[in-house]
């Protein structure tokens, strides 16, 4: 008797050890969709964590830049401090926790990815990004400064000069290209001639129309780097220290010459340089 009357106290203690443990892990997840709840649901929740992403803040600070009255605001503010999203000193200033600190970035993430892409939301529907890497694609938001580049009736050039034009201000020049403009040869003829830091990724029928065509610079210059993209590229893509310009394929495989997302913001330009060196790290390095 006594060994069964063990074993049953054995499991009662068991399943007490999974309830506490079930109860624990829902508490967790119910604490964690609270808190994504509480931050993204309401816009003041939003706005506040996102101002004090800049420092502390008193009250009278917070409801002047927000434009509410003590009361709304008051009572914002001890929702997140009750979620442990911001904290009141003692000269009773508000500031963010480090949880807090990481939902506001989270926040700005999202919000500056829905901007894009609400945008140029037919551009994005429309074109295919299989080129662009999904750490990139996490990171769209950044190209939310950015605006789209089109030809029109009158100036059925405007994508094409315009980018000639801007390639003219530039010291530094990264491409990603699985098209050939007969154009860009005298161009980047230019700019090796005048010592501009220039590497390309290029797909190997790209590679063979740059050296067919008649130019001897691109040949022989010295800063000029040109790799062999072992993935499929998909893009005509340019970043600069000055610019970002980002040109897609049609969903149907055709490529689109009349449009391109153009951004002369320094976060889309980190976001150039990174989709570069993606394509770069699997490319190899060639000889013209």
């Amino acid at each position: 008797m006594a060994t069964i009357i063990d074993n049953e106290d054995t499991t009662v203690d068991t399943r007490r050890a999974i309830a506490m443990t079930t109860a624990e892990g829902e508490k967790k997840q119910l604490n964690i969709q609270d808190r994504i709840r509480l931050a993204v649901c309401s816009e003041l929740r939003r706005k506040i964590l996102v101002t004090l992403m800049d420092g502390k803040k008193g009250l009278s600070e917070l409801r002047k830049t927000l434009e509410v009255s003590s009361t709304t605001a008051i009572h914002a503010l001890r929702d997140l401090e009750k979620n442990k999203l911001i904290i009141e000193d003692e000269k009773r200033n508000y500031g963010l926790t480090k949880i807090g600190e990481i939902i506001a970035l989270k926040i700005v993430d999202f919000v500056d990815a829905i901007d894009v892409l609400q945008k140029h939301e037919e551009f994005w529907l429309t074109h295919d990004l299989s080129g662009i890497p999904p750490h990139l694609m996490e990171k769209i938001g950044w190209l939310n400064n950015s605006t789209l580049m089109e030809d029109t009736s009158l100036d059925i050039f405007k994508v094409h000069s315009t980018y000639i034009e801007l390639l003219k201000t530039v010291t530094k020049v990264r491409g990603i290209s699985s098209i050939f403009d007969p154009h860009h040869p005298k161009v980047y003829e230019e700019l090796l001639r005048s010592g501009i830091d220039v590497q390309l990724v290029l797909t190997e029928e790209v590679l063979e129309k740059v050296i067919e065509a008649p130019s001897a610079e691109l040949r022989q210059s010295g800063t000029l780097v040109i790799y062999i993209g072992k993935k499929p590229l998909k893009m005509g893509f340019t970043v600069t220290d000055k610019f970002l310009s980002l040109g897609l394929y049609h969903v149907n495989g055709s490529y689109d010459y009349n449009r391109d997302i153009l951004s002369y913001d320094k976060r889309a330009i980190e976001w150039g340089y990174e989709l570069f060196e993606y394509h770069r790290g699997m490319a190899e390095k060639c000889k013209i």
